[in-house]
């Protein structure tokens, strides 16, 4: 109303300038200190225009640091409370309305009628409480099909501008929503409403050189006078406005792919957010805990190839699930250290956090295609007070032991005292970081050192902490200034992080690493980092062109993939990568099963590293043969650092105390065979023929003898017995199918291997048999292994019996209850499992799903037919396996169904463990059910041939589909549209 379309804006300015400055001038005569007067150039437009009155006293007291009591609208305009000066200020308003008198502006009242000529309805909202009276003085009270002013904004318990709830509840009177409507104001607070709430044109009526203000809070358009908009003008200007924000939306929702956001603050889903929101570079991993952490908050640090000997205190794969120290084994749980970012913030002594600030508004966003955790929180106290604190952190691509964080604190509507303190988080080691000890080191100027010696394996970590504020020329950790309104306060900060694998002084390797970054540099160490991450999204990035929020997950996983691994050849992808202390980081047949494919098509370096870690276990291999009593190389079922075997034997429940053994650590031994896969896969895909001389070719020599030693002849054939499939839940079976057939493949590459050397390198391979001590003999013998090995097939109905004497066991109907998140009782009844028909995950299905090319559409079909009912999904990697079979077979809604427990399965908690570190394995197996189901692609030596059938299998709601896989240093950019529709 007021400035738009009645003359009383002057009025009221006039008004807010008399109440403060008689009360300020009131105060100063008291002795108290002196302040400069309202000026109306400057304060009534920054905090009171627009804005309900006694908002308006909180903004403008809060802006000079003043305090007063609320009290309550009872107040008389001679109390010195907030409600006191808000009634006294519309005292002075009143007076000057029926001294001055009001009056309209023209032009505003004729494009009114005009609108309404047309069937336009009209509203009009005023936070002023004379809003009737005013209008009926002037003549235009009928001009309105709803009103809303300062009396029922109050009676209704709407909020006052800048917050959007009296113009959406104007648009509701008039039977319309926002998106229909134009709001028209000369309020910057107005303008930011209109804005906030969506509505379809917001147009700013600048009636004093506000034009700027108006333009930068929201206004689509910016007038003088409203005659210089007709009703033909509105109504084009709405329908530009509208164009431009439906192509804005689908820009956004564009980008909107490239972030994953939590809007709001839930402490429960906290450990859960720190998972998601890691960053890491495959060096080290920083889980995503705020910056001023929770009290409760695994703000776990986790270095590649850190390990300790085992703490009982720690839970294993679930908090519930408990284990026993492992020996004397110095290397069987990744370590966690201290939170490095820690922040510290407080304005005049408040703290600014979550748990304790007053905050109103939470948000965090991880920036997928620059790999840079963003965190905003805005605080807002009972004296209206808001502050906005902003960081930024990273772990760089372009420098492994770097990480960076930026800070922004700005008081937005206030001057204040602000203080800031960036430090290591130290919670008592031994209740969080249990296998650490601190270094005692002297202090540095300038730089925050902390160092940590692990108990038992003895590594040593340093942590060296540098930070400064802008425009001060010391580095410290601790600062103190005062803030003045609007103007930011930003710190950078430079974290290096070294361990004793790397360097023999890592603390002075730290140290020197941050006092030689130069903080002119910093954006450019942020920009070479981003610029590392582009490089990767070339050839890893999958977008469906329809569904932003497929593309959105798919990159989700495909970041959480790239922070796992890196080049160290000497370190593997733990369960849960660096993001979580899940498995104790253990390094399981994921690896080259699942993971390692995504590898192989999208960064082929990371997955020579991740093999040769296998070749750098290659005698920690060797030693587990021996100790289960066979030759060659057996692969532990869960390795760290030297490839001894880290599997617990027993889970003790935290609960109830009970144990259960676990049987994986000796019988699940097809581990070995999936190395060998793993080997086989990256040599079709890369053809580097120096990691086959090297690593590859003594890797599958060696576990092929183990297979040789581990067979057991009878009846003319040759078995394997008293093993565990991909399937846990039973355990100590012969002829495990997946196992027998992953043992002759083994076997079969060894023979390849040797021959490939004998023809191609014959000195290399007669020093390699001759150190291998593996005569001729020996090899003839796996010819005929590979001969008579009993390797299960298809029966009468084309079903491979899982194990021997499978199909005699009891038969059991899942519920849907007992699917993706089987009950607790499986463990306490593990033996009426093992006797029972119930799959925790695909197991023969293994084989189709490895090996397409062996398997007859017929045999796939009845083989997923069978199994399918009678698995569970105990484990994360049985959804996508099935959705890649599913997909291949075109059983499309099975297929659907399954692709997006496994695409979601992190971001949607669907396991409901995410909070102990995503699911990696699962990740990219997602990526394999996309690539090698849905497309069903197959390579040649021309490259990838997408299956004719892959259109079709696509989800139309997907649109085109755009890929980019690479082969034998090529890449090949693929474009898939979806075919025909869906039965």
């Amino acid at each position: 109303m007021d400035g738009v379309v009645t003359r009383t804006a002057d009025l009221h300015a006039a008004a807010w300038k008399q109440l403060f400055d008689d009360y300020l001038s009131e105060r100063q005569h008291r002795g108290l200190s002196g302040f400069p007067r309202f000026q109306l150039e400057r304060d009534y437009l920054a905090y009171v225009d627009g804005k309900p009155r006694y908002e308006g006293v909180r903004s403008f007291l809060a802006a000079r640091s003043l305090e007063l009591p609320e009290g309550d609208s009872t107040d008389g305009p001679e109390r010195e409370t907030i409600h006191g000066l808000g009634n006294r200020k519309d005292r002075f308003f009143e007076q000057r309305l029926h001294h001055e008198g009001a009056s309209v502006y023209g032009s505003t009242v004729s494009l009114i009628r005009e609108l309404r000529a047309t069937g336009t309805r009209t509203a009009l909202v005023t936070s002023s409480q004379h809003g009737r009276e005013v209008l009926a003085t002037v003549g235009v009270l009928d001009l309105f099909d709803a009103i809303i002013d300062g009396n029922d904004a109050a009676d209704l318990g709407l909020r006052g501008k800048p917050d959007p709830d009296i113009f959406i509840k104007a648009a509701v009177l008039t039977g319309s929503d926002a998106e229909q409507g134009v709001v028209v104001e000369d309020a910057v607070a107005g303008v930011e409403a209109g804005r906030r709430g969506h509505f379809g044109l917001v147009v700013g009526v600048d009636r004093g050189g506000n034009r700027q203000a108006l333009a930068e809070h929201g206004a689509d358009v910016v007038v003088a006078d409203l005659a210089e908009l007709n009703a033909e003008e509105l109504q084009a200007r709405f329908r530009e406005r509208a164009a431009a924000q439906a192509a804005k939306t689908l820009a956004s929702r564009t980008a909107a792919a490239w972030r994953v956001e939590q809007e709001g603050f839930d402490p429960a889903r906290e450990h859960g957010m720190e998972s998601l929101f890691t960053v890491g570079n495959g060096y080290l991993g920083l889980r995503g805990a705020l910056a001023t952490p929770l009290p409760g908050s695994q703000a776990d640090l986790f270095v590649a190839g850190i390990y300790d000997r085992k703490q009982p205190s720690l839970p294993y794969s679930e908090l519930e699930f408990m284990t026993q120290e492992r020996g004397d084994y110095a290397y069987s749980e990744i370590v966690s250290l201290p939170f490095p970012l820690a922040l510290t913030v407080s304005v005049d002594g408040q703290p600014l956090d979550l748990e304790k600030g007053p905050w109103r508004e939470h948000r965090r966003t991880l920036d997928l295609a620059n790999g840079v955790l963003i965190g905003v929180t805005e605080y807002a106290d009972e004296r209206g007070r808001q502050t906005r604190v902003e960081t930024r952190r990273l772990a760089s691509l372009a420098d492994p032991h770097l990480l960076m964080q930026e800070v922004t604190v700005t008081c937005a509507n206030h001057a204040g005292l602000v203080r800031i303190e960036a430090t290591v988080r130290e919670t008592p080691l031994k209740v969080n970081h249990p296998h650490l000890q601190r270094r005692e080191l002297p202090a540095r100027a300038g730089v925050d050192v902390r160092a940590y010696t692990t108990r038992a394996s003895g590594y040593t970590v340093a942590l060296a902490s540098r930070s400064r504020l802008e425009d001060d020329v010391e580095d410290r950790s601790y600062w103190q200034r005062e803030a003045s309104p609007g103007a930011p306060l930003r710190l950078q900060r430079y974290v290096g992080v070294f361990d004793s694998r790397h360097s023999d002084d890592p603390i002075a390797a730290a140290v020197a690493h941050v006092q030689d970054k130069r903080w002119e540099s910093f954006d450019h160490e942020r920009r070479d980092h981003e610029a590392r991450f582009a490089e990767f999204w070339e050839t890893a990035d999958i977008r469906c062109e329809s569904s932003p929020a497929t593309t959105q997950a798919l990159r989700f996983n495909a970041y959480h993939l790239r922070i796992a691994a890196d080049h160290d050849p000497w370190v593997s992808v733990g369960a849960r990568t660096l993001s979580g202390r899940a498995y104790e980081g253990h390094v399981f047949w994921d690896v080259e099963v699942f993971i390692l494919p995504y590898y192989l098509r999208t960064a082929p370096d990371v997955a020579r590293s991740l093999l040769l870690y296998r070749y750098h276990t290659l005698n920690g291999a060797r030693q587990h043969a021996r100790e289960l009593g066979y030759r060659g190389a057996c692969y532990a079922w869960e390795s760290t650092v030297t490839g001894a075997d880290a599997t617990p034997r027993r889970i003790v429940l935290k609960s109830s105390g009970k144990e259960v053994p676990i049987y994986t650590g000796y019988e699940q031994v097809h581990v070995s065979a999936d190395i060998a896969y793993g080997i086989w896969r990256y040599w079709q895909a890369t053809g580097d023929a120096e990691f086959l001389q090297i690593a590859g070719a003594e890797i599958l020599l060696e576990t092929a003898r183990f297979w040789a030693s581990r067979c057991v002849a009878d009846g003319g054939r040759y078995h394997i017995r008293g093993v565990t499939g991909p399937d846990e839940y039973h355990h100590t079976v012969n002829d495990n199918a997946y196992t027998n057939w992953m043992a002759r493949f083994n076997l079969e590459k060894a023979l390849w291997v040797k021959q490939w050397l004998a023809e191609h390198h014959p000195e290399q391979w007669a020093s390699l048999q001759a150190s291998l001590a593996l005569p001729n003999e020996e090899l003839e013998a796996w010819q005929t292994l590979i001969r008579d090995l009993y390797v299960p097939g298809p029966n009468a109905e084309g079903v491979i019996e899982q194990f021997e004497g499978f199909f005699d066991l009891r038969d059991h109907h899942l519920s849907a209850a007992e699917r993706f998140r089987p009950p607790l009782q499986r463990l306490f009844e593990a033996e009426a499992t093992n006797a029972s028909q119930i799959i925790k995950q695909a197991d023969v299905l293994m084989l189709p799903f490895l090996f397409p090319e062996a398997c007859s559409r017929e045999v796939s079909a009845a083989n997923y037919d069978y199994y399918e009912p009678r698995t569970d999904h105990g484990s994360s990697l049985s959804p996508p396996v099935h959705a890649a079979l599913a997909a291949r077979l075109g059983r499309l809604d099975d297929a659907q169904r399954y692709w997006r427990e496994s695409l979601w399965l992190d971001l949607s908690n669907t396991m409901g463990n995410s909070a102990l570190g995503v699911h990696a394995a699962s990740m990219a197996a997602t990526w394999q059910a996309l690539v090698f189901g849905f497309l069903d692609v197959r390579f040649s030596e021309q490259g990838p041939v997408v299956s004719a059938e892959a259109p079709r299998r696509l989800l139309n709601e997907w649109g085109t589909l755009h890929v980019t896989l690479l082969d034998r240093g090529r890449a090949f950019a693929l474009d898939i549209e979806p075919g025909e529709e869906r039965p």
